[in-house]
């Protein structure tokens, strides 16, 4: 007898039916196997974008790459053309040497800003190490513990940068600027704005030898930027600090130490600048508090022209050495051509706000 009949009648359904009846999915209901299904798709799904998008960001790095060699020649071809004294043996040993000194600080500085910090202090980091050789020099110490002690005040810097930014939580944009302001007014009081000469066994050679006639900052720069390229590409660290930069968070919940990372690249980034400050003291036989204005903009324009993202996550050291080369020769095109040093500094804005405009479009065509 049919379940309907029986319910005419009063009488209750066979145990099986009830059974059966309860068995059976709702319409609309979905199973866990169902269920389990739709979670393998969604996530196969975001693993296809995730691989399309990462393939993509290859891609646009790759273009930025290629567009910042071409700008390179163009520049060259420019200036050579410009001057018949550009590409002579004298010149290019000069623009090597000034490129020299900013690349060193730029290497570092792109470590900084790949982990999503900016340094803008270096500058007066240059002029404060300088200065204090002079001074404890006049004061007969030693030119090579000068040095060292130069060497270490800009390392306590660097601490006192990442200390403030990283635990105290002040905007290292804000931080370094305070920094800045604070030792380059320091190099100009102790120095009463003057020129300290400085001499010692040996120590002109940092800045003014040339070994198989190159400059001996060459190898300083050549020699960082080596290390650094290949601690980026193939250890542990250069992921971290990429980790660190492009997702914190994730980066600390994931095991990495991103604080300690970030105090440790404030350090290394101002004991660059230390040691961009006794080179060229070495190379003037000189400390003086000027010395570190013309890496004011130059240094962080260099970083981002070269690829690094300002909000980090991004940046390589190929592109930093080229963007650094092609600062160098305009720099030297323009010593060369006679221009005046304001119009340098047109130049370097402008190229700044060239650099930051790519990262912000870059980053918009990665989504």
């Amino acid at each position: 007898m049919n379940l309907s009949l029986r319910r005419q009648r009063g009488e209750a359904p066979p145990a099986g039916a009830l059974r059966l009846r309860a068995a059976s999915p709702a319409p609309f209901e979905i199973t866990a196997s169902e269920e389990a299904g739709f979670e393998r798709e969604d996530t196969a799904s975001a693993l296809e974008r995730e691989q399309q998008l990462a393939r993509r960001r290859r891609l646009l790095a790759r273009l930025q790459g290629y567009a910042l060699v071409v700008v390179l020649g163009i520049v060259v071809v420019i200036m050579w053309l410009s001057s018949p004294y550009f590409l002579t043996s004298g010149n290019l040993i000069t623009a090597l040497f000034g490129v020299s000194i900013l690349g060193i600080m730029a290497v570092l500085e792109t470590l900084v800003v790949i982990a999503g910090e900016i340094d803008i202090s270096i500058a007066g980091v240059v002029a404060f190490s300088s200065v204090l050789i002079g001074i404890l020099v006049a004061d007969s110490w030693n030119v090579w513990l000068a040095t060292a002690v130069a060497l270490a005040v800009s390392g306590g810097v660097g601490l006192l940068n990442g200390v403030a930014t990283v635990y105290l939580k002040i905007n290292s944009l804000v931080t370094t600027l305070a920094t800045y302001s604070i030792f380059t007014g320091m190099a100009y009081t102790i120095s009463g704005t003057a020129t300290l000469s400085v001499g010692g066994s040996g120590f002109w050679e940092l800045g003014s030898g040339r070994p198989l006639s190159i400059p001996a900052p060459v190898y300083f720069f050549v020699g960082i930027w080596v290390v650094v390229a290949l601690v980026t590409r193939f250890t542990a660290l250069g992921r971290h600090v990429y980790a660190t930069g492009d997702n914190y968070d994730a980066a600390v919940r994931s095991g990495i130490r991103a604080d300690r990372l970030r105090v440790g690249l404030f350090v290394t980034v101002a004991l660059s600048a230390g040691v961009a400050g006794v080179i060229t003291t070495s190379e003037l036989y000189s400390g003086s508090p000027q010395v570190g204005d013309p890496y004011l903009l130059s240094v962080i324009t260099a970083v981002i022209l070269g690829g690094a993202s300002l909000r980090g996550g991004r940046g390589t050291m190929l592109g930093t050495l080229v963007a650094v080369l092609i600062l160098g020769v305009l720099i030297n095109g323009f010593a060369l051509l006679q221009f005046s040093s304001f119009a340098a500094d047109i130049v370097l804005g402008i190229l700044l706000l060239v650099a930051v405009l790519s990262d912000n479009l870059l980053r918009k065509a990665a989504q």
